[in-house]
């Protein structure tokens, strides 16, 4: 006996049963079918035939119109108690399949900058490649955590910019939004809170370089960032991201940027090292 006509079998064994005695025990097999169709692959519409069938068959053994009617009112109940476990239990099974993608994709980003951040041709260019391991970092940082602006910096030779990079969605306000930055107060903000901070908008409002960016039509619904910083602690710049796009940044963000951070940061110095007068 195949899988399908198996199902079928028990869906039919299961119906007739609940018609003659529509228990909420009786009920349950409908549940359990639900969750077995799944496990088997087969869609709703293999189910809807699979209920039309068990259905037919169980009106064939009533007699009259009431016992009819009372056959048909059971078995919606039975379908739709069946239906409802068939969909949560796909639903589930394509969330967990959606979060493994996921978290794949995340981990194939997360060795590709590795590698790059990682690669001694780096120093080859500092310049040159400075600004592309920001753009990357940027690009990777936004995408990791799912945020709409990343904005990465580097500070040398007391300039708060000396290597810039940016990646945002396709709101026009962005670019003014970065440009405006003051990012030596950022540096400093983040330097008084240990090297990363998190906030909400609200908390974003009381900080004047966001005070600004609010007046210029750009408020913001969330921060992230997390400094650059060299092996004896001195400051090389920052890493920001701006308004997650699905909520508020969690403690999870926060430690993929800090992860990042610390691997940005080396390349950085490792550039520097290279620098020729």
């Amino acid at each position: 006996m195949t899988g399908a006509l198996s199902f079928r079998v028990a869906y039919a064994a299961a119906l007739a049963g609940y018609v003659g005695d529509p228990s909420e025990r009786a009920l349950q097999a409908a549940y359990e079918l639900g969750r077995d169709a799944v496990s088997r692959q087969l869609s709703v519409l293999d189910l809807a035939v699979t209920h039309q069938e068990a259905l037919l068959s169980t009106l064939r053994g009533s007699a009259g119109r009431a016992e009819v009617e009372h056959a048909v009112g059971a078995a919606g109940d039975f379908f739709l108690e069946s239906l409802s476990s068939f969909e949560m239990v796909q639903r589930g099974f394509g969330e967990a399949r959606e979060a493994a993608r996921l978290e794949r994709r995340q981990t194939e980003l997360s060795r590709q900058l590795s590698t790059f951040l990682a690669d001694a041709s780096l120093a080859l260019d500092a310049s040159q490649s400075l600004e592309e391991m920001l753009r990357l970092v940027a690009e990777q940082a936004r995408e990791l955590v799912g945020a709409r602006c990343c904005v990465a910096t580097v500070a040398l030779h007391g300039q708060p910019r000396a290597a810039e990079a940016a990646s945002y969605d396709d709101d026009r306000s962005w670019p003014a939004f970065v440009r405006w930055l003051d990012l030596l107060e950022i540096y400093s903000l983040l330097r008084a809170n240990g090297g990363s901070i998190r906030l909400g908008g609200e908390q974003l409002t009381q900080l004047s370089p966001f005070r600004t960016a609010a007046s210029r039509g750009r408020p913001l619904d969330g921060w992230l960032a997390a400094s650059l910083t060299a092996l004896d602690g001195s400051d090389l710049g920052a890493v920001q991201l701006f308004d997650k796009e699905d909520g508020a940044f969690t403690g999870d963000d926060e430690a993929v940027l800090l992860h990042l951070a610390q691997m940005a940061s080396a390349a950085v110095e490792r550039t520097r090292l290279y620098e020729r007068p």
